[in-house]
Order: C-alpha cells, then sequence, then structure tokens
C-alpha cells in the first residue's frame, strides 16, 4: 500500500464547510499553491489506479465544472503519460472552466489529451467521477443525473474523487442517481457526510489522502467528531479486578418482552450476561418466564404484572434495559412509567417498544441511552424517516437535545451524540439486518453502564463491539446469522 494514501482512517472528522474555509490557510502554511495541491490530489488518484490496474484498462473521466474536474484532467493527464488509454467526457462545457481547473484542462489538451462525447461505457472498465466536489448540497441536475444513472448500471470500476458526485458531504443525505462508488479517495481530513448512512455505502471503501497539509489544516480547527477506532474502544471497555465479585460487576434489570414476544427478552438479558454484567434480573409478562429461562439459568426472570412488583426489582439493580420486545399495550405503559417515575437514580436504555411509547409522550429524561432507528428516531422527533436520513447528524443532535439523553442512531455509520460529543461508529456489517439484532446491542450498552463505563462511552462501545462481532461472526457469509451468534464474538472482544 502506498504512504500516499490509506484505508487507516483517522479520527478527526469535519465538515466540508470547514474545509473549504480553511483548506487554503492549510495550503499557505504549509508552502504549498492550490494549483500544486489540485495536482497532488490527481496524482494521488491516478497512483492509486495504476497501483490496482493495469494498463490493458480503459479509463473514461466524468467531469464537472469546478476544481473538482481539475483534479481529473490531472488523473487523465497522468495515466496517459504512464501509457493508459483514457479519455475525459465533459460534462459541463469546458470553456466555462476557470482557475486551476482551465490550466489543467490546458496541460490535459497539450499532452494529446483527447474529450468525448455520450462514449459507449461498454468500452471502458474504469470510470473516474470528477464531477462535483465538497460544496454539493442539491439535488443532480438532470443531464447529468441521467449520464450517472447510465454509469451506475454499467458493468465498470467506478471511482470516485474526493466525494461522489450527489452525495452531501454535509448532511450524508444521497440523492437520486448518485455516483455508486467502489472507491472513493477523500482528501486532506475526513468529511462527516461520507462516514454514516446510505453515504457510507455510496462510498464503497474510502481511501484517505492527506495530502501533506493535514496538520496545518488540524491547526485551523476543531473537529466536529470523532471516528472511533479499535484502540480507542478497547481501551475504554470495563477492566474487572482480580477481587471483583458479582456484586459489583453491576446488577442490570431488563424490562421487556411483552405477551408472545420472549424472544427480545432473552436477547437482550443474555447479550448483557456475555458483556460482563455480574447479575442480570429479567422483569416480563408472566407467560414468558419459563421461555426465557430455559438453556439461560443465570438469568433471574421475574413475571411482573404491577408497578410494585418492578419497583421492588428496581430497587436491587443500577441500570435498566427497557423497550425489547415490550409492546405498546396497558402492562407496557405502566412498566415504562414505573421506570421512568422511579424516584431513585437508575442508569437506562430505552429502546424499540420504550421508544415508541416515549414518542406518545415526549419528556425530558435523565441518566438515558436511546437507541433508535430511523423510523423510530422519526417518530420521537414528529419528523419523517426521509427527512432523519436526510440530514442524520442534525436529526441525532436534536435528539440528544429534545431528549437531554446520549442518543444512538443506528444504521450504517451508526451515529451516538451526548451534550458535547459526536461520536460515528466505525464497525459493522450487512449482517446485521436480522431479528434481534438491536435487543442484543441494548442488552451490551446496559452491561457497560452497570460496570462503570460512562452513557456516551458505553454507546460508543457497544455499537463498536456489537459492529465488530458481525463482521466477525459473518465471515463465511452475511445471510443467516442470527443475533444470538454473536454472544461469543462478543465475549471474546469484551475480553
Amino acid at each position: 500500500m502506498d504512504s500516499h494514501y490509506s484505508t487507516n482512517l483517522p479520527q478527526q472528522v469535519f465538515t466540508p464547510q470547514q474545509l473549504q474555509q480553511y483548506e487554503g490557510a492549510a495550503a499557505k502554511h504549509s508552502g504549498v499553491s492550490m494549483l500544486e495541491l489540485m495536482h497532488r490530489a490527481g496524482s494521488t488518484v491516478a497512483h492509486w489506479i495504476q497501483q490496482h490496474y493495469d494498463k490493458k484498462k480503459r479509463v473514461i473521466v466524468l467531469s464537472g465544472g469546478g476544481n473538482n474536474a481539475g483534479d481529473g484532467f490531472v488523473v487523465a493527464t497522468e495515466l496517459r503519460q504512464q501509457g493508459y488509454d483514457v479519455k475525459v467526457w465533459p460534462l459541463v462545457a469546458v470553456h466555462t472552466l476557470k482557475g486551476d481547473a482551465a490550466t489543467m484542462y490546458e496541460r490535459f489538451k497539450q499532452s494529446g489529451g483527447e474529450c468525448v462525447q455520450d462514449p459507449s461505457l461498454h468500452h471502458y472498465h474504469i470510470v473516474v467521477d470528477a464531477i462535483f466536489g465538497i460544496g454539493l448540497n442539491r439535488a443532480l441536475p438532470e443531464p447529468i443525473a441521467d449520464v450517472l444513472a447510465k454509469v451506475n448500471a454499467a458493468k465498470v470500476m467506478r471511482i470516485a474523487i474526493d466525494v461522489p458526485s450527489g452525495v452531501d458531504a454535509h448532511s450524508a443525505q444521497v440523492h437520486n442517481n448518485a455516483f455508486n462508488a467502489h472507491h472513493t479517495l477523500t482528501f486532506i481530513a475526513l468529511k462527516q457526510g461520507l462516514l454514516s448512512g446510505r453515504a457510507k455505502t455510496q462510498c464503497g471503501h474510502l481511501w484517505f489522502a492527506p495530502l501533506a497539509i493535514e496538520q496545518a489544516f488540524y491547526r485551523q480547527c476543531s473537529a466536529v467528531a470523532c471516528l472511533n477506532d479499535h484502540a480507542s474502544m478497547m481501551r475504554k471497555r470495563p477492566v474487572r479486578g482480580q477481587g471483583s465479585h458479582k456484586n459489583n460487576a453491576g446488577h442490570v434489570l431488563v424490562v421487556a418482552g411483552g405477551l408472545g414476544m420472549a424472544g427480545a427478552a432473552r436477547l437482550a438479558s443474555e447479550a448483557a450476561l456475555r458483556t460482563g454484567a455480574g447479575l442480570v434480573s429479567v422483569a416480563t409478562h408472566p407467560e414468558n418466564v419459563q421461555t426465557i429461562s430455559q438453556g439461560c439459568y443465570e438469568l433471574m426472570v421475574h413475571g411482573v404484572t404491577t408497578a410494585q412488583q418492578l419497583t421492588a426489582l428496581l430497587e436491587k439493580a443500577n441500570v435498566v434495559v427497557i423497550g425489547p420486545g415490550l409492546g405498546q399495550c396497558q402492562w407496557a405503559q405502566q412498566m415504562l412509567s414505573t421506570v421512568l417515575g422511579y424516584e431513585h437514580k437508575r442508569l437506562k436504555v430505552l429502546d424499540a417498544d420504550a421508544l415508541n411509547l416515549l414518542a406518545q409522550n415526549p419528556q425530558r429524561l435523565t441518566d438515558c441511552v436511546l437507541t433508535p432507528h430511523p423510523k423510530e428516531a422519526a417518530r420521537l422527533l414528529q419528523s419523517s424517516v426521509t427527512e432523519v436520513e436526510a440530514n442524520r447528524f442534525a436529526k441525532v443532535q436534536e435528539l440528544a437535545r429534545s431528549y437531554q439523553a446520549t442518543a444512538l442512531l443506528k444504521g450504517p455509520g451508526t451515529l451516538i451524540c451526548s451534550a458535547d460529543k459526536l461520536t460515528i461508529n466505525s464497525s459493522g456489517s450487512n449482517a446485521l439486518a436480522s431479528g434481534g439484532m438491536g435487543d442484543v446491542l441494548s442488552g451490551i450498552i446496559g452491561a457497560l453502564l452497570a460496570q462503570g463505563v460512562s452513557p456516551h462511552d458505553s454507546a460508543c462501545v457497544g455499537a463498536y463491539v456489537h459492529g465488530l462481532a458481525a463482521q466477525q461472526a459473518s465471515s463465511e457469509g452475511s445471510k443467516g446469522l442470527l443475533a444470538s451468534d454473536l454472544f461469543p464474538v462478543v465475549r471474546a472482544l469484551i475480553g
């Protein structure tokens, strides 16, 4: 792997507006002109292609009207010089190019480079997207959207320069017909909108190229978020001392499992055990007791029908996980109101139906972690799933602010937000698209809380371990992986 680019992504995350505002000053402080910076970006992409594809591969570069087009002309020029068959397909008239982009076009033309219009895509092996850069925050213009629809449907390798065209690098919104990259090489600093939701999958494999000015850029402004990494997450796991016993390893109470929903309660409670909680009690519908207890005799399972019975269990636990399979009936409402109204401080994880009930009666919370998927988040915010997915960063911050809680918004690049922190999860797999996975996550977070990890760090470590466990457990295929298959891997990761 070349030292100029890496999949080992930095932890600092920024907005595209910060890049636009400060990259010029960072380049100047580094003694680099903007023309040279453009050349470095294009050269990095060209070198990456040389490292991964031989000269028999024919390349078409799609160019737009801004600086991203200049990067594209550098790619085309350098690949031509190395003997590749390269053409540029301008989607914006080249006579409208200005500044450094116009300079790079002239260099391409003087080198013998050729522009083509509406070529047959089946003639090419690689398509490079150099249409729009980090500033796009609107739907794609129709003619360009039509071209990208054809490109996305073609049997070609798709490589994006900095940001796939049609992806909003601020909000993570993916506009219709956005360039669907297999690989994206992004420059100088990580942009938040590339790391979460549909945008994360739209980028394919994300590579980072600092262009040798990243340190100067970091001195110009502060990161808005953190991308978690393996080492930092492993350091935040709870440590069990040699003299530990069950009563100081935390006691989790899982309030879950309405009539006919014993499975969700079992998954959440066993996940808490496997993550190291010293004791785990379960408050569930009386008809579920035998089913939940079967095969996991370490769980203390109680059939609960009244607030008084639940209050007696709350007195013994230091963390409550409520919601998996709870339902929304009167019994479920009574369980949630009892937990939220309990007079003594208890750390709480609200998931699934607890979130749906909370959405019906919004209230500010204390000492809570909320774990919604986008549809649950939309209910909590009286919004729509489309609005949530169009701006995941703003919505998770709104959740944390509105409910005075740590909010974990599920999905690719899960987001964790508390009052003063925003973290993006880096682990995960499509194997998580299976029933019960969210129940396991809530149990993991509950156990971490019970062992003394802070709410924000519990959500971060929980999301990371959960995602990494899915990656490792699905090494032989993601289809058919069960939520309970994560247990042995979670136990190994927690150590």
